[in-house]
């Protein structure tokens, strides 16, 4: 049972991929359970076959980028378009001959499947820019994190650990502070305000959405990557 955030108002946007790991609210309208499934019916006809393709993320490191999500988290480059000597977009993604990645691609095969893909990650890099980019990790903003599921988390914590990832919440460890990187990224840390009580609420309440249950890491950028387990669980997870 692992779940996207901290924040209640992200959760009924975290439902449509995680609601089947958790008991829905019985008819009963057991307030226990903070968790409420949606009910939509159909979407708009002309909708059909949409799909979230990729995610884009700025940068001014995009050597550094491309090693961490291909070498370590093992994302495979799609291509990198030199758009001009200054512009670079870089596409990169998990081979999807198999569930989560298991039957290999080559770039060619997913460059020539882009637009049939779904979790793929742009990368664009604007080489002369002058501004200063600001993680959410280091300053509140629209971007959260991204979120990755994997079938062993514990292997995963100590193979990151290894390769010298940043490590903002391990693996069974429940949230315990108000402020850091985690927290503002979550939109809950210093910028969000004092707020003492509130957010002594959601650390209390947290182990009914699993936040201890989940892996937190950073990127070269300071970009949170949240990290679920694989449902089932492998038998070296509790």
């Amino acid at each position: 049972m692992y779940y996207e955030s901290l924040l209640p108002a992200c959760l009924a946007l975290l439902l449509a991929s995680c609601a089947h790991a958790c008991s829905p609210r019985s008819d009963s309208g057991d307030s226990s359970n903070p968790i409420v499934v949606g009910n939509d019916g159909p979407a708009p006809a002309e909708t059909l076959g949409y799909a979230i393709n990729h995610f884009g993320l700025l940068t001014t490191n995009l050597a550094a980028m491309k090693h961490f999500y291909g070498n370590i988290l093992g994302m495979r480059l799609l291509f990198d378009a030199y758009v001009t000597p200054e512009y670079t977009v870089t596409y990169m993604g998990y081979a999807q001959g198999g569930r989560n990645g298991t039957g290999f691609q080559s770039g060619a095969e997913l460059a020539r499947d882009k637009n049939n893909l779904y979790g793929l990650l742009e990368l664009v890099q604007f080489n002369v820019s002058d501004d200063h980019l600001v993680a959410s990790t280091k300053r509140t903003n629209t971007f959260s994190h991204v979120g990755l599921i994997v079938p062993d988390i514990a292997k995963t914590q100590t193979y990151l650990e290894e390769h010298g990832v940043t490590i903002l919440k391990k693996y069974g460890t429940p949230v315990t502070e108000m402020t850091g990187p985690l927290q503002n990224a979550f939109g809950i840390g210093e910028y969000a305000g004092a707020h003492i009580a509130a957010k002594q609420a959601l650390i209390k309440a947290q182990g009914t959405i699993g936040i201890e249950l989940l892996l937190m890491v950073e990127d070269p950028d300071g970009n949170m990557v949240e990290i679920q387990q694989q449902d089932p669980a492998s038998s070296s997870v509790l």
